[in-house]
Formats: structure tokens, C-alpha cells, sequence
């Protein structure tokens, strides 16, 4: 889980977003981020949605808000901060998981 945070907070600081752009977020099949430890959202979030919950959800978590890959593709889910008009918007594409090592 940790690596996933750091993984995430990686990749948006090595490819920053343009100004009213989707946010890239990559997960694998199965991942969790959790948005708040991320900063990939305005916490606490009061309200989100993903355009295809076939491939990702944000979900209530231990730490708040979690983005869960569900299966292969990209989606689009926003989160909104609680008592803010804040909206953060992150373009989601979930990847199959790598083959286990043996």
C-alpha cells in the first residue's frame, strides 16, 4: 500500500497536469491508493464518482477516501472536498497486475 502512495505521488510529480486537466493516476487490477496520503485530493471528501465503476471506485477506507482499480481501462472519477468547492479530477487507467515471481 505504501508503495502505491509513493508509486502515485511519483507519477504526478514526474508528469504534472495541465491547468483543467485530468490528473493521470495509474493503478493495477486490485491496487488501492489512498487519495488523502497521495494529495490527490481535497480531504475530506464529501462526494466522488468514476464514470465506469467497472474499472475503478473511490470507496471509504481506513484513512478516508481510497481509489480501487476494478479491471483494465481508463476512466474519469472525481472527488470533492468536504465544506470546499474544491473538485479534483483524475483520469484513472487500471493495468493488469504483473505476473506473481516465482
Amino acid at each position: 500500500m505504501r508503495s502505491a502512495v509513493l508509486c502515485a505521488a511519483l507519477l504526478l510529480s514526474a508528469v504534472p497536469a495541465r491547468a483543467g486537466e485530468p490528473t493521470p493516476v495509474e493503478l493495477a487490477v486490485g491496487e488501492t491508493v489512498d487519495l488523502c496520503r497521495a494529495g490527490l485530493a481535497s480531504c475530506p471528501v464529501s462526494a466522488s464518482l468514476c464514470d465506469d465503476p467497472g474499472v475503478a471506485v473511490v470507496r471509504n477506507g481506513p484513512g478516508g477516501a481510497e481509489l480501487k482499480g476494478v479491471s483494465p481501462g481508463t476512466t474519469l472519477c472525481s472527488t470533492l472536498g468536504f465544506g470546499t468547492a474544491f473538485r479534483r479530477v483524475l483520469r484513472v487507467t487500471v493495468v493488469k497486475p504483473p505476473p506473481p515471481r516465482a
